[in-house]
């Protein structure tokens, strides 16, 4: 039998085999085999892979790469599955995907930090947040948002930055709704717009006031029910003063 069809026969009974495994049969070396493979462009098989299956047992690579690959999972997590210390499911790691853990480590990362985002604002405490980002961003000023302390801010890509005030509900003297607002002198501070989101008969509503308007000290801004009376009706969805804001001078155009 040619040594081509030999190999062929045994590879078909027996799977992938390794070079070194194929030597096994009877007057057969390894420069034999790499002939044979290049004149055939047969596929070698890869030793590492085989070594780990033969090693751990029939579908370990596949068992291994779902839960490593799981952004939830540690190497921890890994270890306890399989019985192994962190150390050696780091090598094994290395040993099938060619490069160390540690880069996808920084993707499961980042993929985390991003789940914890939605439940953040899927929780309903920042779901007005939310709101005003993607009001923000269809404006196609990217905002990003930032967080000191427990304050919540959103920079834009114009160097914009604005503060976020909520109230979820208003504030009603007589006939006359308010929107209720504290000392806000932490946040005055390199800011230069507040929005002001409220709900107002279900729903959402937004005044964009800037910073030498806003109130040094706790205030009730009027909230009128249309643009024509209240010293700050004028900053009632007045979305365009964040389009048209010039950093350099501090104020919009």
């Amino acid at each position: 039998m040619p040594i081509q069809d030999l190999m062929q026969q045994v590879i078909e009974i027996n799977g992938l085999l390794i070079d070194r495994e194929i030597t096994n049969i009877p007057d057969v070396n390894i420069p034999t085999i790499c002939k044979v493979r290049k004149q055939y462009r047969t596929k070698r098989a890869d030793s590492t892979l085989m070594r780990i299956e033969r090693r751990h047992g029939p579908g370990f690579v596949i068992r291994f790469k779902s839960i490593i690959e799981d952004p939830s999972s540690s190497l921890a997590d890994v270890g306890r599955h399989f019985g192994f210390s962190r150390e050696y499911v780091r090598q094994i790691f290395k040993k099938i995907y060619r490069f160390p853990y540690t880069e996808i480590y920084k993707k499961k990362i980042l993929l985390r930090r991003l789940k914890a985002d939605s439940i953040k604002f899927s929780s309903g405490r920042l779901r007005y947040l939310k709101r005003v980002k993607d009001k923000i961003t269809n404006m196609g000023l990217d905002p990003k948002i930032l967080i000191e302390a427990k304050s919540h801010f959103l920079l834009t890509n114009n160097n914009l930055r604005v503060t976020v005030l909520h109230s979820s509900k208003l504030r009603q003297i007589q006939n006359r709704k308010y929107f209720y607002v504290n000392i806000i002198n932490k946040q005055r501070r390199g800011c230069d717009f507040f929005i002001l989101s409220y709900f107002n008969n279900g729903d959402s509503n937004y005044y964009i006031i800037p910073n030498a308007y806003m109130p040094k000290a706790g205030a009730m801004i009027a909230i009128s029910s249309n643009n024509t009376n209240g010293k700050y009706s004028r900053f009632k969805n007045a979305w365009n003063l964040l389009a048209t804001f010039n950093p350099y001078h501090g104020e919009s155009q």
